[in-house]
């Protein structure tokens, strides 16, 4: 600790207090809140202007007295170490908490409910009911998605149709014929292992995780997706809510913004690649971690959003980092699951590759990209992180679209703009993917139908090259809008997508 660190002043993870107080509430509510997060310090001896006072004479006499009431006051008995350093000449004590391990930490004084305090930027405040619940789950080695969901049944119906479509969705999120091909059937032995059912005295009970995985009813988180003009939510354009089993909603998230964010081309001779202004694989890591290490315990009251706005992608996931992780233990690839079996089920379809890689992984691709370093901002009940986007993007034209040749990159956007100006000529300069989609909605159709007709064996390659591009150009829609990822959505040519069309026969 060094003068330069105490004028930066009090944070969540350091306090300052002039002497020791007559009541020692007044200090061991923080030491508890300490225990109960990521741990922290409390200097005794530093005015609350950050001025060095020391402790006097008695120091060592202090010491025993800050020991004490820790002994008798707090339960269970936090880690704690208790030190002497001088600054400016002068000696103070420095009482180091760290995170306990057997949460929930409380007053002696005030019971196991209301004498358990969390730290919230530099103020320590009570634990509300839902925080009270995941400290008590992490005491006892528990995630709240590996609980019982009291009141629920499953059939054997149910258990089946949860295995197959996870391994359906394992199987579409593979992305090669040899990782499609060792996606393994599921069992309840399986969902057992992971946490997402429970057995006992023979009967198989559902936890939280089936039922998010499931789509019940009786839990509903879900996604929430807007468009905002502007760099704030003062415009509003357009929304989306998602419901569905939370795998989905990872699904109809990232089409969501597919659809939304601007795209360009790349040529490779006379080879044109379609390229997103944001990475996919990123939107959809991105996605992915906000829903599967979301906090679960009140689920209704804040949903995961997605807001798109002029300048960035701004994507919220609610109850803030897991306890003991921390951004910068984050950026160096250290995984913390707050929902185990979430992680499990995802990590089997297909959701997720490397534990830990993730975060690496897409700061780099953003950068790669040519975009800024995503921006990350933590709060104690939610986490954000901001992708911006490249404002320098000129608009696109019939004649820009038009031009061939050996261009190394072309970061023209094709935009709505762009949509409404699509005309025979356009058409001939759509990428060969749109143009082979084109032909083959002569009459409407589905994913199964589509990958038939344009011989395709990957779905993801239909969405991303085909499908996504064209619904952004406005090329095509969906028979049924309001639910994307339906097993029995359709797709047929817009006026534009005709009119285009024409061009090519």
């Amino acid at each position: 600790m060094t003068i330069d660190e105490i004028k930066i002043g009090e944070s969540d993870r350091l306090e300052f207090k002039r002497a020791l107080s007559k009541d020692d509430s007044k200090w061991l509510k923080t030491v508890v809140a300490f225990a109960n997060g990521r741990g922290g310090r409390i200097l005794f001896g530093i005015d609350s202007d950050r001025s060095v006072v020391g402790m006097g004479e008695d120091i060592f006499s202090a010491k025993d007295a800050i020991a004490d009431a820790i002994a008798n006051g707090v339960r269970p008995l936090p880690p704690v170490t208790i030190g002497v350093m001088t600054l400016s000449g002068k000696s103070i004590i420095v009482l180091e908490v760290s995170q306990g391990m057997q949460c929930p930490y409380y007053l002696r004084s005030k019971g196991d409910t209301d004498g358990v305090y969390v730290r919230y930027d530099a103020t320590t405040r009570p634990a509300d009911e839902n925080i009270l619940r995941e400290l008590r789950l992490d005491g006892a080695g528990r995630s709240f998605d590996q609980i019982e969901a009291r009141g629920l049944s499953v059939s054997e119906r149910d258990i089946e149709k949860l295995c197959t479509a996870m391994r359906r969705t394992a199987k579409r999120n593979a992305k090669t014929d040899e990782q499609r091909k060792s996606v393994k059937p599921l069992t309840k032995a399986q969902l057992v292992k992971w946490g997402v059912l429970l057995e006992r005295g023979g009967e198989f009970l559902p936890t939280w995780a089936f039922v998010l995985l499931s789509g019940n009813a009786r839990l509903s988180p879900h996604v929430k997706c807007g468009i905002f003009k502007g760099t704030d939510r003062t415009f509003f354009v357009d929304r989306r809510e998602f419901d569905s089993p939370v795998q989905d909603q990872v699904e109809s998230a990232v089409q969501y913004v597919l659809e939304k964010i601007n795209m360009g081309a790349r040529f490779h001779g006379a080879y044109r690649e379609d390229v997103y202004e944001i990475p996919p694989d990123s939107i959809r890591e991105i996605i992915v971690n906000a829903i599967v290490h979301r906090s679960y315990v009140n689920a209704e009251a804040s949903p995961v959003t997605v807001a798109l706005y002029d300048d960035r992608l701004e994507v919220t996931s609610p109850g803030g980092l897991p306890r003991g992780m921390t951004l910068a233990k984050m950026l160096t690839g250290y995984s913390e699951c707050r929902n185990k079996a979430l992680a499990s089920a995802f990590a089997y379809m297909n959701l997720i590759e490397n534990w830990g890689s993730g975060v690496k992984r897409y700061v780099a691709e953003i950068k790669a990209a040519g975009l800024r370093e995503p921006e990350f901002v933590e709060w104690p009940n939610a986490m954000r992180i901001n992708i911006y986007r490249n404002k320098t993007t000129p608009q696109v034209t019939p004649q820009d679209i038009a031009q061939e040749g050996p261009t190394p990159t072309v970061s023209h956007a094709v935009t709505h703009a762009v949509a409404h100006a699509v005309t025979h000529a356009v058409a001939h300069a759509v990428s060969p993917q749109i143009k082979a989609l084109l032909q083959a909605l002569k009459d409407a159709q589905g994913n199964a139908e589509l990958l038939k007709v344009l011989k395709l064996k990957n779905r993801d390659d239909l969405r991303l090259r085909y499908i996504a591009p064209a619904l952004s150009a406005g090329l095509i829609e969906r028979t049924i809008p309001d639910k994307p990822t339906s097993r029995f959505q359709k797709y047929r040519l817009t006026a534009k997508g005709r009119a285009a069309l024409g061009g090519l026969v």
